[in-house]
C-alpha cells in the first residue's frame, strides 16, 4: 500500500510523472500530476494533442507505469504490484471503450464480449450468460450472433462498453468515445454512458469536443503534462434529453 487511503477516492494520482528517453533527450510526457476521482463521479479530460491525455489514460488503466509518483486504484498502490496482480486490477477493476471498438472481426458479438471472462478463467455457461446480459443492457440482446461488420458503429461501440462492462468494474476508462460516431450515434453512446454512471460506475473520459464534456460532472485539463484546470460542471448536459429534443 502506498499509504492511507483517501476515503471515497477510486483514484487517486500524487506526483505522477513518466518520462520516456529518446536519444540524449528526455521527454516529460506527465509532469507532476495529481488528480483525485470519487466513486461515482464522471470526469472528461482534455487537452491538447502532446498535452499527455493518452499517457494518463494508459497509466489509469494498468496498461503502463508511472516513472515516479503514487497511483492508488481502489486502495491499492498499483505500482508495487507485479504484472500478474497488475493485470488481475486491470481484469477486475477496469473497463476500457476505445475510440475505434477494438472488436475482433470474426468474432460475435456475444464471443467478443466474453473474451475478459475468459481470461478471467470464468466457465463457459456463466461467460454466456454474463455477456448475454451485458448486451442486454446496452440495447444489443437481438445482435448477439451479429459480426462487427454486420453492425453500425453505434453498435459496435455498444458491443465494446458491454464487453467493458461484464466484468462488472468500478472505473470505466473511456478514450474518445464517440470519436468516430456520427452526432446521433454519439449523442445515443452518450446516453448509454450516463446512465451507467448514474448506477454508480465511475467514468473518466478522454474527448477533445468541449460539448461532449460538457456531459461529465467535472473537466480535468492538461497542457504539457500537468494539470492547468480541474472545474464542476454546474449542469451537465443529458444525452437523453437532447435525443427527445427537449432542453438539457
Amino acid at each position: 500500500m502506498g499509504g492511507q487511503v483517501e476515503a471515497g477516492a477510486v483514484v487517486s494520482l500524487r506526483g505522477i510523472t513518466k518520462v520516456y528517453a529518446a536519444a540524449a533527450i528526455e521527454v516529460r510526457a506527465l509532469d507532476g500530476i495529481d488528480l483525485r476521482v470519487t466513486g461515482g463521479e464522471m470526469v472528461a479530460i482534455m487537452g491538447p494533442s502532446g498535452s499527455g491525455k493518452s499517457t494518463l489514460m494508459n497509466i489509469l488503466g494498468c496498461l503502463d507505469r508511472p516513472s515516479g509518483g503514487v497511483y492508488e486504484l481502489a486502495g491499492r498502490d498499483v505500482a508495487r504490484l507485479s504484472d500478474d496482480a497488475l493485470a488481475e486490477v486491470r481484469n477486475r477493476f477496469v473497463g476500457f471503450i476505445f475510440q475505434n471498438y477494438n472488436l475482433l472481426p470474426r468474432m460475435t458479438a456475444l464471443e467478443n464480449v466474453e473474451l475478459p471472462l475468459i481470461y478471467r478463467g470464468a466457465g463457459g455457461r456463466t461467460r454466456r450468460e454474463a455477456a448475454q446480459s451485458a448486451l442486454t443492457a446496452v440495447g444489443l440482446a437481438d445482435r448477439v450472433h451479429h459480426q462487427p461488420v454486420e453492425l453500425s458503429g453505434g453498435q459496435q461501440q455498444r458491443v465494446a462498453i458491454a464487453r467493458a462492462l461484464v466484468t462488472q468494474p468500478q472505473v470505466l476508462l473511456a478514450d474518445e468515445p464517440t470519436g468516430n460516431l456520427d452526432s446521433h450515434s454519439g449523442t445515443e453512446i452518450m446516453a448509454l454512458v450516463q446512465h451507467l454512471n448514474d448506477t454508480g460506475i465511475t467514468v473518466i473520459m478522454v474527448t477533445h469536443d468541449e460539448r461532449i464534456a460538457r456531459h461529465c460532472r467535472r473537466i480535468v485539463r492538461l497542457s504539457d503534462g500537468r494539470v492547468v484546470g480541474d472545474e464542476a460542471v454546474e449542469t451537465p448536459l443529458r444525452a437523453e434529453a437532447e435525443m427527445a429534443g427537449t432542453p438539457a
